[in-house]
């Protein structure tokens, strides 16, 4: 069995950083100081991005989920976020209204290897999108590039929360789960089936902050014991990172 790092080495290898065919390094480089948060519930692609940015010049750091990575944010914002669109728990469209509604000076590069085509896919709030899996490496650092030096500051408009279905009674009524945007907790609300994908409004149980919200169907397959695990997982990190968040 190859090792991850063997892996690693050996994706670095053939990405030809160095001398990628038609492609020439951004001018200007992009500087050491530049911080780059990659999320992504898959190790080895997690492992393999924050290798291949450090070559390029990136301070990289990594989390495997949104949780993970509102925590470290709220420490230290990076300056560019690379983040997975299909993660469980919190998933990259949920967790990005999050981040462009609290942390609007980071740059965001939305990923997927679902995808064909290179359009930002539909709901998706980022500044570009990477398709992984059919773009060389030289491309993202194209990419990456482009969104730092374009990306300033976007409009501190109310964006749409993704609500993660989570069950559903006998009556039709679905159980959502929803990160507040302000206080970054989450909650249940419970929201009548019909009205799937209406924009619906919400206050949150804890700091009262009015959102915005649509339901996430793709999500509903989760049961009861995922939803009490992921309500503990999210309240037990609040008093730590989030006790005491802007307002």
């Amino acid at each position: 069995m190859i090792s991850i790092e063997r892996a690693v080495e050996r994706a670095l290898k053939n990405a030809e950083i160095k001398a990628a065919e038609g492609w020439k390094r951004p001018c200007p480089p992009p500087k050491k100081q530049t911080q780059v948060l990659v999320v992504d519930d898959d190790l080895g692609v997690r492992q393999t991005l924050t290798l291949l940015l450090a070559t390029a010049g990136y301070e990289t750091s990594a989390a495997h989920n949104g949780f993970k990575a509102l925590q470290m944010i709220k420490r230290k914002a990076p300056r560019l976020l690379l983040c997975d669109l299909d993660m469980p728990d919190m998933s990259g469209r949920e967790f990005l209204t999050i981040v462009r509604r609290r942390f609007p000076r980071i740059a965001v590069i939305a990923m997927s290897g679902s995808y064909e085509e290179d359009d930002m896919p539909e709901g998706v709030i980022a500044d570009a999108f990477y398709s992984k899996g059919q773009k060389k490496p030289s491309e993202l650092f194209q990419i990456a590039a482009e969104v730092i030096q374009r990306t300033d500051r976007h409009e501190d408009q109310r964006t749409l929360v993704w609500a993660r279905q989570i069950n559903t009674d006998i009556s039709g009524t679905s159980l959502a789960l929803i990160t507040c945007t302000e206080c970054l907790r989450p909650f249940v609300v419970a929201t009548p089936r019909e009205d799937k994908r209406v924009i619906h409004e919400a206050r949150c149980v804890f700091c009262k902050s009015e959102i915005h919200y649509t339901s996430e169907e793709r999500d509903v397959n989760q049961n009861c014991g995922d939803l009490l695990s992921l309500l503990e997982e999210g309240q037990e990190s609040t008093p730590k990172a989030f006790g005491h968040a802007a307002k």
